[in-house]
């Protein structure tokens, strides 16, 4: 998952998740250092496991490089730690590393990414072909030249919402996307509203404010609600349209005026359990 920050990705990495470990073994995973408090809706089911890069780094030092003990203290060292930091691309390589490693030797039957804002996910993707055209040798090349191939195989989606701005960023993004060799597999419409009143209701609202025997701040208030339930509904349903005409699937998740609780949560994933992206995914 990727989108700007706010638009939704947390909630449909949650939902997404909890939904295909109905059909098997998910892994949701997410950096340790950005856990959300949407986490709490994670289904039993599904296994949450923060990445921590200086962890997995430390990992595959010792699964791949010889003379392990030799270069264990440099690893746990604070030298460590800057050097990682001064390389480009060093975090965004470990994130995506932990995925691949887990997805090539099978961990599980699926795996969600509650991933990182739209311009670090770019790097994600160039950081192994990078990593090739560097020159590297030895097994991390060809575990490079593995990840390169990874990263064709996944199933980007992007979060966003019914505004103009998500809207050119998405547009932008998607055209960036595309200069890589890459496209996303769907759009998620998040805070999508579904029309609450019938045309019967609407009609009934409407007839008593003309006739209704309301006082002045009461109709005021009436009008303003019925003002507002027409703006939401045909506001998202433009822009269904507009990020449509990208020319990928689109689904959405719901405008929840409550906020978010196990009840909404649990609403989304059957709305994602009966759209055609969940069969594709899945």
């Amino acid at each position: 998952m990727t989108g700007k920050g706010g638009t939704g990705k947390s909630l449909l990495s949650v939902v997404l998740a909890n939904s295909l470990s109905r059909r098997g073994k998910t892994i949701l995973y997410f950096p340790s250092a950005f856990p959300s408090p949407l986490y709490e809706f994670v289904s039993k089911n599904v296994v949450l496991y923060p990445i921590d890069y200086e962890k997995e780094a430390k990992e595959y030092v010792k699964i791949k490089l010889k003379f392990f003990l030799f270069w264990f203290p440099f690893v746990r060292s604070s030298i460590f730690r800057v050097f990682s930091k001064v390389i480009p691309g060093f975090y965004e390589l470990i994130l995506l590393g932990k995925m691949w490693y887990d997805w090539y030797n099978n961990a599980a039957d699926f795996y969600v990414f509650d991933g990182l804002p739209i311009g670090q996910i770019v790097s994600l993707f160039r950081v192994p072909k990078a990593g090739v055209e560097s020159g590297i040798g030895g097994p991390v090349k060809d575990d490079m030249m593995k990840m390169v191939d990874f990263t064709y195989k996944i199933n980007l989606i992007i979060t966003t919402l019914p505004e103009i701005l998500p809207y050119e960023e998405t547009r932008e993004f998607v055209e960036i996307l595309k200069n890589e060799g890459l496209k996303p597999r769907a759009i998620c419409l998040n805070k999508f509203y579904t029309r609450k009143l019938s045309d019967y209701e609407r009609k009934w609202v409407e007839m008593i404010l003309i006739e209704g025997k309301l006082k002045k701040k009461e109709r005021k208030q009436l009008s303003q609600l019925l003002d507002f339930e027409n703006f939401l509904y045909e506001n998202s349903q433009k822009f269904l349209r507009v990020y449509s005409e990208l020319g990928f699937d689109v689904f959405t998740l719901d405008f929840s005026i409550r906020g978010i609780d196990h009840d909404f949560v649990r609403k989304q994933e059957e709305k994602i359990l009966q759209s055609s992206i969940f069969s594709h995914l899945s």
